[in-house]
C-alpha cells in the first residue's frame, strides 16, 4: 500500500541539464555532497540525543542534484558508499516508481529493499537555483527538513501495520495523506475556526507558566478536538478520525525534532520563541502546524512519551494528548 508518500515541501520542479557526453556515473557535486553528509550525521545525533532511540539501520536514500542521482544503502557501522548515474530531469525511486527532479523532500514506507521505507531528498544546489531561502539560511532549512522526513522512516515499522488496517477498512486510496484531510475540509468556515482555536490552545498549553495551567489548557483542547472529531467526522467523513490521530502524530512528531534540534541540538542556535515561529512559518500546513503544538504540550507534560509513541502498538495524538491533560 502506497500511502502517505509525505513530503515536507514541495516547489516547482527545476529541470535538470545533462550532457550527452558525459559519462553514465557520477557524482554530487562537492559541497552537495558535504551537505548531505552533515545532514545524516545530524541524525545520527538527533536519534540518539533529542530522540533516546536506540540506533537502527538508516533507510535507502536517494539524493539528486542537476545531472546526478546518488543512491545508499546504508549499513551501520561502514561509510555511506554512493553509486551515482546520470539523469535526465527525472528520478528512479527504491518502489519503482519516478518522480521528477525539482525541490522535493519525501520518505516512502514501501521500498522494495531490505528496510521500512526509503528517503529522497534534493540537494542544496537545486534549492538555491530554485529560489528557495529562509531567515534561517538554506542549510539550516533544509537540515530540518531532513530531520522531519528522516522521522518518519523510524515511524513506517510501527504505523504501517495502522495505516493498512485503515485502507482495508475504508477503501482508502494510495495517495491519501494530511493534505487530502485539509483539501477535504479548508472550505467549511466552521471547521477552520473550530480547528485554528483548538490549535491555540495547544499552543498556549505549552507556553503556560506552571503545569497546572498546562494541564487545563491541555484539557480544554483535548475536549475541543473530541467535539471536532464528533461534529465533523462522522457518516461518509468517519475515516477522517483516525486518520487525523495518525497524521497529527506523524508531522507533529517530524515538527518537534526540528524545533528541538534548533532550541537544543549541539549548537543550540536560537531561543524556544524564535525557532517556535521558524518552524510554524506561515501556519499554512494544518496537520505540521496543530502536531507541532500538540507534541510540545506532550513533552513539557509527559515524561515517557518517547517510549509510548515508539512502541510496537504506538500511542497515537489523541491518547498522547489525553495522558499529557489527566
Amino acid at each position: 500500500m502506497k500511502v502517505f508518500r509525505l513530503a515536507f515541501l514541495l516547489a516547482a520542479c527545476l529541470s535538470a541539464t545533462t550532457v550527452s557526453a558525459a559519462p553514465e556515473t557520477c557524482r554530487l557535486g562537492a559541497d552537495d555532497q558535504a551537505w548531505i553528509d552533515g545532514a545524516l550525521a545530524n541524525w545520527d545525533y538527533a536519534t540518539a540525543t533529542l530522540l533516546r532511540l536506540p540506533p537502527a539501520e538508516l533507510p535507502q536514500i536517494v539524493a539528486v542534484d542537476a545531472h546526478c542521482q546518488a543512491n545508499a544503502l546504508p549499513v551501520s557501522g561502514q561509510p555511506i558508499v554512493w553509486n551515482g548515474r546520470l539523469h535526465a530531469g527525472e528520478m528512479q525511486l527504491p518502489d519503482g516508481g519516478k518522480a521528477p527532479v525539482g525541490v522535493v523532500a519525501f520518505a516512502g514506507p514501501d521500498g522494495t529493499g531490505p528496510r521500512d521505507g526509503f528517503f529522497v531528498m534534493s540537494m542544496p544546489s537545486i534549492w538555491r537555483e530554485a529560489g528557495v531561502a529562509s531567515e534561517l539560511g538554506l542549510e539550516t532549512l533544509m537540515d530540518g527538513v531532513l530531520l522531519h522526513e528522516m522521522m518518519h522512516t523510524r515511524q513506517f515499522a510501527s504505523l504501517n501495520p495502522h495505516l493498512a488496517a485503515l485502507s482495508r477498512k475504508y477503501g482508502l486510496p494510495d495517495d491519501i495523506n494530511d493534505d487530502s484531510l485539509q483539501r477535504a475540509f479548508e472550505g467549511d468556515a466552521d471547521y477552520v475556526q473550530a480547528f485554528r482555536a483548538e490549535t491555540e490552545l495547544l499552543y498556549a498549553a505549552a507556553a503556560a507558566p506552571d503545569d497546572a495551567e498546562a494541564r487545563r489548557l491541555a484539557r480544554e483542547a483535548l475536549a475541543a478536538m473530541r467535539a471536532r472529531h464528533a461534529r465533523w467526522f462522522t457518516g461518509a467523513n468517519a475515516k477522517w478520525a483516525p486518520l487525523d490521530d495518525v497524521f497529527l502524530q506523524m508531522e507533529g512528531l517530524g515538527q518537534w525534532l526540528i524545533y528541538k534540534w534548533y532550541v537544543d541540538g549541539p549548537r543550540r542556535t536560537y531561543a524556544p520563541d524564535v525557532a517556535e515561529r521558524a518552524v510554524r512559518r506561515r501556519k499554512t500546513q494544518w496537520s505540521q502546524d496543530q502536531g507541532l503544538g500538540l507534541m510540545l504540550v506532550v513533552d513539557r507534560l509527559v515524561p515517557d512519551w518517547r517510549a509510548r509513541a515508539f512502541a510496537p502498538e504506538p500511542a497515537l495524538a489523541e491518547e498522547l494528548l489525553a495522558l499529557a491533560a489527566r
